[in-house]
Formats: structure tokens, C-alpha cells, sequence
């Protein structure tokens, strides 16, 4: 696979499913992040493109070949090379008793609640929570995104129960979302209509550091962001490095290659994983299931491990839809499970074939459907895990 990276030079808009419409006081409210599907689609369009832009219908089959995997946030240097970032994880919890105090983030772990009455869903054994009560709240400096050093750091050795952070130190919240106000334009006047305002939000890939926030930033503390994507391209089409238009409006973003790869898996990570049996699995891409919010085909025997999910921490469940341009009509609205879901996994005894399963599983999507998975839906990373549940006292009282 080949790393591009796409960087938007204006607000980009991926917009929500809320109605938007020419209406006085409509709205275009856009995502927080574009979806793999919004990614890959503007893969598609650009191998599809003949001389003069325009997309070839006759090209329908051979660009639904083309996969990816991600889209992950990155900063840029100078150089442009970039600085990987995830979602937060969502066994990270980042709490604060007040602004003075330092904030803790905390483990969440599988709980042994035997004495418990549970709803838990079939086949979950488990909930997932806090070893220990806190009364602090959730620090509103908790970022969105956190850096791969701190993720992989995360994924071999996380804290036993809680520590101190910095935030700022994790990662940041990505994307920044700016509103544009417009005013329609009578075409015989050229004169804006009475009462037909409407505003538009969108992206812009940026991000200020910690110095920024001081009475005086500096325009040399703004970070470049960018999304960064593996792509699959086993067609004769050609993929050109070009300034083209994406996303709502049609704004301009630069798509071309890099010679980096996605990150190595961590030193010793699957030599772990293969040494308790047990794993955490993390969703870097939103994943879309048949089953709601639990896998099939990732729970599939292969290289001879079957995973068993124990526990699990899904967000909520986020919606996604679009234009089919091959049958000419949308597409169903379907439910995803959010970037940042974490599963638990049981993988076995046989170290040998757990150590390839998490190696093949690096970085790849684990959706349900071919399509899906072509698509970038359920990009993952594996972590460790004991494969204990911590015993928690229930009180009654």
C-alpha cells in the first residue's frame, strides 16, 4: 500500500445527515472527522477521472476495487512528514477535581461483578469501569486525538490504576470547526435576498500547541494538519498527485504520496499478547457491524486463533449514509461503531498462531463486509491485556 496524504487548504465540509435546504437560517452542519467512506470515495473519483476531470461511469467496477485504510489525523513539518495521530481510547479516562489540580487518568478495566445482578449482552462476561470510586469530574482538557507515542505507550503498558498526565502531552482536539454566514443573491438585483441567510461549518486542519494559548500566540506555534491513508490500488487506473475539490462546496485540498508507511507494531507487543491469551483491540476508523455494536467476521476463526469477546467499551453509535452513483440512488442509513472502541478479546493457548493473528490484524479493517472493509471502516490496533477481571465490592446499601 501507498501512504497519501490529503491536505485541505480550506475549511473542508463533510456534512451530518441534518437536512440542509434554501431555507432563511439553514444550517450545514459538518462532521468532526470525514468518514473512511468520504475518503475513499474521493480515492475513486480521482482513478475514475478522465483527461478533462470528469468521472468515467465505464470505470464503476474497476474503482470499487481500490481500498484504503484509515484515514488517521497527522500533523506536518516543514518537511511534510507526518506526525501520527488516534482517537483517544476509550479505556482512557482523564479526570480533574478543579482547574489548579492535576489531572488523573485513570484505567478502565474489566470487573468481576459476580455478586452483581447485570444486563450485559450476550456474549459479554463482563463490565467495564474504575477499580476505584473518584469523585472528580471528566477534565474538559481531555483531547480528542492522542499521539502515537502516548497510544503505543498505552497499548504495551498501561497504568496499573491511574497517573498523572498532561494533556497537551497526549495529543489535542484535531480539527478545528469554523462558520461561515452567506446571504443568497437575487440573480436580476444582484443584491442579497431579504431575510435568506444561511451558514455552513467546516473543518479547518490546523491545531494551535500549548503556547498558543498565552495572551500572545504566535502564528509559528499553528500546526498543519492533514489526513493521512494507506490505499490498495490493484487496478491499471492511475492515481495522480494533484490540487483537486472535495468534500461540500467543492473546497481545494492537496492529495500526494509519501514514502512513510502506517507505524510498525510496538517491540514486544504480539509476544505479549501471545503470552496471557488475552488482548484489547481498539478501533481507530468508525466500524460498521451487522450486529449492532459486535463483530462477525473479526470473531471468524483464522490463522488458527477464534477471538472471544469477554468486555468491551463502545461510545455511541454514530450514522452514516450517501450517494450510490452506480445505481443512482442513496444509500441505507446505517448505525457505526465510533473510533476509540475498545473490545477484549480471549484469543487462546496456541502462542505460535495468536503471535501471526495479531501481527496480520495490525492495522487492518475488520469490518463485517468485504465492502466495508475496502471502504476503511474498522481500521484497528491490538493491545495488551492479563485477561483478569478486577473484583470489585458491591455495596447494597
Amino acid at each position: 500500500m501507498t501512504i497519501w496524504i490529503i491536505e485541505p487548504h480550506d475549511p473542508l465540509i463533510v456534512r451530518d445527515g441534518r437536512p440542509f435546504g434554501p431555507n432563511p437560517g439553514a444550517r450545514a452542519q459538518t462532521l468532526k472527522f470525514p468518514y473512511p467512506s468520504t475518503v475513499v470515495g474521493g480515492f475513486r473519483s480521482l482513478a475514475g477521472s478522465n483527461g478533462d476531470g470528469l468521472f468515467d461511469p465505464n470505470q464503476i467496477s474497476a474503482v470499487k476495487q481500490i481500498g484504503i485504510r484509515g484515514a488517521l489525523l497527522v500533523e506536518l513539518g516543514d518537511d511534510n512528514k507526518p506526525i501520527w495521530l488516534v482517537p483517544a481510547p476509550s479505556d482512557a479516562l482523564l479526570l480533574r477535581k478543579d482547574e489548579a489540580s492535576p489531572v488523573m487518568c485513570h484505567r478502565l478495566r474489566p470487573l468481576d461483578s459476580a455478586s452483581a445482578l447485570s444486563d450485559l449482552p450476550a456474549p459479554l462476561k463482563h463490565p467495564v469501569g474504575m477499580i476505584e470510586t473518584d469523585p472528580q469530574k471528566p477534565s474538559k482538557n481531555a483531547p480528542r486525538y492522542w499521539y502515537w507515542h502516548a497510544f503505543a505507550e498505552w497499548l504495551v503498558n498501561p497504568p496499573g490504576v491511574k497517573q498523572e498526565v498532561e494533556p497537551c502531552q497526549l495529543g489535542h482536539n484535531g480539527p478545528v470547526q469554523e462558520w461561515r454566514l452567506h446571504v443568497a443573491i437575487n440573480a436580476d438585483t444582484l443584491a442579497g435576498e431579504e431575510g435568506a441567510l444561511f451558514a455552513t461549518s467546516g473543518l479547518e486542519f490546523w491545531s494551535r500547541s500549548a503556547d498558543a494559548q498565552a495572551d500572545h500566540p504566535r502564528l509559528t506555534s499553528v500546526k498543519r494538519l492533514a489526513l493521512a491513508t494507506a490505499v490498495d490500488n490493484p487496478t491499471s487506473l492511475s492515481i495522480e498527485s494533484v490540487a483537486a475539490a472535495w468534500g461540500g462546496e467543492r473546497r481545494a485540498s492537496h492529495w500526494y504520496q509519501r514514502s512513510e508507511s502506517f507505524p510498525p507494531i510496538p517491540d514486544g507487543l504480539a509476544d505479549a499478547v501471545a503470552a496471557t491469551g488475552y488482548c484489547r483491540l481498539y478501533l481507530l476508523t468508525p466500524a460498521c457491524f451487522t450486529a449492532g455494536w459486535l463483530p462477525n467476521w473479526l470473531l471468524q476463526t483464522r490463522d488458527g486463533v477464534t477471538p472471544q469477546v469477554e468486555a468491551a467499551v463502545v461510545g455511541k453509535p454514530q450514522t452514516v449514509s450517501g450517494w450510490d452513483f452506480e445505481r443512482r440512488g442513496p444509500k441505507p442509513t446505517r448505525r457505526l461503531v465510533p473510533a476509540g472502541s475498545v473490545y477484549f478479546l480471549h484469543l487462546g493457548d496456541d502462542k505460535t498462531a495468536i503471535k501471526n493473528w495479531v501481527e496480520r490484524t495490525w492495522l487492518q479493517n475488520v469490518s463485517d463486509t468485504e465492502e466495508d472493509r475496502l471502504s476503511g471502516f474498522g481500521l484497528t490496533a491490538v493491545g495488551v491485556w492479563d485477561g483478569a477481571a478486577q473484583k470489585v465490592e458491591v455495596s447494597h446499601g
